[in-house]
């Protein structure tokens, strides 16, 4: 346990010089530092635990059999817990243990306004304080807190003079208190988008911490980084979604030393998995749903391990729109600057604040802040304070599709169309709703040239085909066409709707601790059976064998809750499906 440091104070001296500093963004305290300092008799409850190396699940499992709670990380080597009657056992590898000082909880950026001046700012309290020990708190500072619909659970606004904040920021409740952006007082119609904070397997980064390093670079001088795609949110054509993930990826890599390449290994190293997730879904931090937490991030190496590190999950349940609310590219924009290492900055306005608008640019601090981590890119001589202006000065990239039949019996259908502005070289891309996809042929020249994509395959039944078109420029455009495929009777007509019913699992939620699971069941319609798929709500599809008799083997399951859908096609084109509750322990 961390209490009589008399007793271990040559092992605290030889300890501290293999220990990091702790990083805050009002200073950075070096270990010596730490240990001259009295050890912490007032008995708060809130305090900081540091090693001599980055923590992990052995460090949690101790603090945590002491009745410890964790409350959040401070990359890249101490957790900030709450320790009943301020005492703080189970952390005999820790080199330091204290609360921290009220002139920490201030943030640098807010305004040093006189006695009698205001300022609106957010007091963040510790992850475990309740509302009503939030209440207590500002009435016995003798301040008055206000709640808005957008805000996290452990924030709230005042307004107060600097002697007010400076009295708030000494109770224990408090973790910090930083400068409020206007809207969120609910004075604007433009919404905010909500962020909780860059993640670790350790707890979420405090907007208190001064993150001072990302991905290492290469050789080179670079940080290369990989991206894969997981799955994608179904309101938003894929190639779409994807795209403007990408867009996001590369606006960061434009003002800094760093590259982005689709990489073959979603477990792999120095990559970024991007995918769309509902509910539980394997980590620690599920989504709760609409209009709440929209996405997380994972902190980079060496805090989070390789498999994890960098990687971007979307709340599949968001009604996520390109160019709408929520938006692809801001929400992304935002979680790929916790990719490469960023966390919450205190300034309104930035994309990297914890509450963000849809549809702007990064900052002058963003790219500073990033710039600071890689260094300025070597081709440019100077730091811009805004990314490159030359999408601004390209026209935009437009995209036509000929009108296609509505039904057709045939296997496979050509789409054709016309493309015009953008930065070359552009490209067109085409997915449909069963999986495949393909690239059309672009025609030479410039101003209106056709492109032509021959032999797309039709699934039974209904077909939604999205066409994207790609620039240099890192535009994007996107169009959708429906075709319906009609598959010829055996002989006579179908007087009985198509249906399909599954047996194995019998319940209609079953709870099983494998990763995976087989689905059985019967299919009939007397128009034949041609077809029976199977999909996930954490994105993974495929085609089961058998028709009548089917069966679905090697399902894949998350973590939590799975919802599985199997559905089945006639020779007609009609549909029908059952839906099986799987919750993976």
């Amino acid at each position: 346990m961390v209490r009589n440091w008399g007793k271990f104070g040559i092992f605290i001296l030889a300890a501290a010089c293999l220990a990091q500093d702790l990083h805050l963004k009002t200073r950075t305290i070096s270990n010596l530092a730490a240990i001259r300092r009295a050890p912490d008799d007032t008995g708060a409850v809130h305090q900081i635990v540091q090693y001599d190396h980055p923590t992990g699940t052995a460090e949690l499992e101790s603090l945590l059999r002491e009745g410890m709670t964790l409350v959040a990380a401070l990359p890249d080597n101490a957790l900030v817990v709450a320790a009943p009657g301020g005492l703080v056992r189970g952390a005999d590898d820790a080199i330091w243990a204290g609360r921290m000082d009220p002139a920490d909880k201030l943030s640098p950026d807010l305004v040093k306004a006189a006695k009698d001046d205001t300022q609106t700012a957010i007091v963040e309290f510790h992850a475990d304080v309740t509302l009503a020990e939030q209440d207590d708190t500002a009435a016995a500072a003798r301040v008055t807190l206000l709640r808005t619909e957008v805000l996290q659970g452990n924030h709230a606004l005042v307004t107060a003079s600097s002697p007010a904040l400076r009295r708030l920021a000494e109770f224990d409740a408090v973790a910090y208190v930083f400068p409020a952006d206007p809207g969120l007082s609910g004075d604007t119609p433009e919404p905010l988008l909500t962020c909780a904070g860059m993640l670790t397997t350790s707890g979420a980064v405090g907007q208190y911490a001064a993150i001072v390093h990302g991905w290492n670079p290469d050789a080179d001088g670079f940080a290369h980084l990989t991206y894969l795609f997981g799955s994608v949110t179904p309101k938003v054509p894929a190639l779409l979604a994807q795209s403007e993930v990408m867009r996001a990826l590369h606006e960061w890599a434009k003002v800094t030393n760093l590259t982005f390449q689709q990489g073959p290994n979603p477990a792999g190293a120095r990559n970024v998995l991007i995918k769309f997730v509902s509910g539980a879904h394997g980590d620690a931090y599920p989504f709760d749903g609409p209009k709440n937490s929209l996405a997380h991030t994972f902190y980079p190496v060496p805090v989070n391990a390789e498999t994890v590190a960098g990687d971007i999950h979307l709340d599949a349940d968001e009604n996520w729109h390109a160019g709408g609310d929520p938006d692809i590219y801001s929400v992304a924009l935002h979680e790929a600057g916790h990719a490469i290492g960023l966390g919450h900055s205190d300034k309104p306005g930035d994309v990297m604040y914890p509450y963000y608008r849809s549809r702007v640019s990064l900052s002058a601090n963003d790219v500073r802040s990033a710039q600071l981590l890689y260094g300025v890119p070597a081709s440019s001589g100077k730091v811009a304070p805004t990314p490159p202006a030359e999408v601004a000065t390209v026209p935009a990239v437009r995209l036509t599709v000929d009108t296609v039949p509505v039904s057709t019996r045939a296997e496979s259908t050509t789409l054709t169309g016309t493309l015009s502005g953008g930065k070359d070289p552009v490209s067109v891309q085409w997915q449909t709703s069963s999986g495949a996809g393909g690239r059309a042929t672009v025609g030479a020249g410039t101003g209106v040239r056709p492109w032509s994509a021959g032999s797309v395959p039709l699934a039974p039944g209904e077909n939604l085909i999205s066409i994207s078109a790609f620039d240099a420029a890192l535009q994007s455009t996107s169009a959708t066409v429906t075709i319906m495929r009609q598959v010829a009777s055996t002989g006579g007509s179908s007087t009985q709707p198509v249906s399909i019913a599954i047996k194995t699992p019998a319940p209609i939620v079953t709870t099983v601790a494998s990763p995976s699971m087989t689905l059985a069941g019967v299919s009939s319609g007397e128009a034949g059976i041609v077809r029976v798929t199977w999909q996930t709500s954490g994105g993974a599809a495929g085609v089961a064998t058998g028709t009548n008799h089917w069966l679905a083997a090697g399902v894949p399951l998350l973590r939590g809750t799975n919802t599985i859908v199997v559905r089945v096609w006639d020779e007609k084109g009609s549909t029908a499906w059952a839906s099986a509750v799987v919750i993976r322990r």
